[in-house]
């Protein structure tokens, strides 16, 4: 008897759980869907069209992130722009100290 009461309880825990989980996944979606509204609504404000894909290169470079191989190339050639500091950072291929400690 006290063995079925046990799962009772931990399936309906588990169940809590995973009811939870959706409603904070529910809210991540709204409240992604109201900041696109937003950037959509300001885009056309502006005059200016909402691209998703152009919205997302120009933040990925802008912390250093974006470009490929073939982007890289070609920005080698043309002079340097200025970045963030964060980027420079990223982008510096100098960094070879690297420290080991073994936790015992």
């Amino acid at each position: 008897m006290t063995d079925t009461i046990a799962k009772l309880l931990r399936t309906a825990f588990v169940a809590g759980i995973a009811l939870v989980g959706m409603i904070m996944a529910a809210i991540l979606l709204a409240s992604t869907a109201v900041a696109l509204a937003i950037v959509y609504v300001v885009a056309k404000l502006r005059g200016k069209p909402f691209v998703a894909n152009t919205y997302w290169k120009r933040s990925q470079t802008r912390w250093g992130f974006g470009g490929n191989a073939q982007e890289g190339a070609t920005a080698a050639a043309a002079p340097a722009r200025s970045t963030s500091g964060y980027a420079n950072r990223m982008k510096r291929s100098d960094i070879v100290d690297v420290e080991v400690r073994e936790l015992s």
